[in-house]
């Protein structure tokens, strides 16, 4: 008994030597950004078929951008936006609501004319890495602010013909938020 008690003396000080190591090798939490979205997904049937059978991952692109001021304009792009952040990441196409952080650059903020746009798209990638164009998605267009209130549908259809479309898919959602708003 003496000598687990001397154990367990021994010891004490090692475990909160670790647990003290422990606690400061956890990082901080840190705020999500006040630019982050989330993104909805939508297939129509034939399209989500297509994508399970060819082992396909989508590709969800959220450009952050912003018009810039007159004086800002030579750190624009060649379509005349200000680049912000550029977020792309792949899913599997049973996944219906995609997160982006926002990280954007906010050192650039200053230089917007109005608020951050977000331009958001999608593409089916094949299992060698690149689009294969198995898919046509809708893209969406707005403010960040926009895409805050109401997370964009991007609606996905078979490229090549599909008995659905995305269109419809789009009208639904639509027709569905405008009656739960009445």
């Amino acid at each position: 008994m003496l000598r687990n008690r001397l154990k367990l003396a021994a010891l004490a000080p090692l475990s909160l030597l670790l647990w003290q190591c422990h606690a400061a090798e956890k990082p901080k939490a840190t705020a999500p950004s006040p630019y982050a979205v989330s993104v909805r997904l939508a297939y129509t049937p034939m399209a989500l078929a297509a994508l399970i059978r060819e082992k396909d991952t989508v590709g969800v692109d959220a450009y952050y951008y912003g018009d810039p001021k007159p004086e800002a304009q030579s750190k624009a792009d060649k379509l005349g936006r200000l680049a912000l952040a550029d977020e792309l990441h792949g899913w599997s196409p049973d996944t219906r609501r995609v997160p982006f952080g926002g990280n954007i650059d906010t050192s650039l903020l200053p230089d917007l004319r109005d608020e951050p746009q977000l331009l958001v798209s999608a593409d089916s990638i094949g299992s060698d890495g690149g689009s294969d164009q198995l898919i046509a998605c809708k893209t969406w267009i707005g403010t960040v602010k926009n895409a805050q209130a109401k997370p964009p549908l991007i609606a996905c259809e078979l490229d090549t013909g599909d008995k659905d479309s995305a269109d419809a898919i789009i009208a639904a959602d639509e027709a569905s938020s405008s009656e739960s708003s009445q």
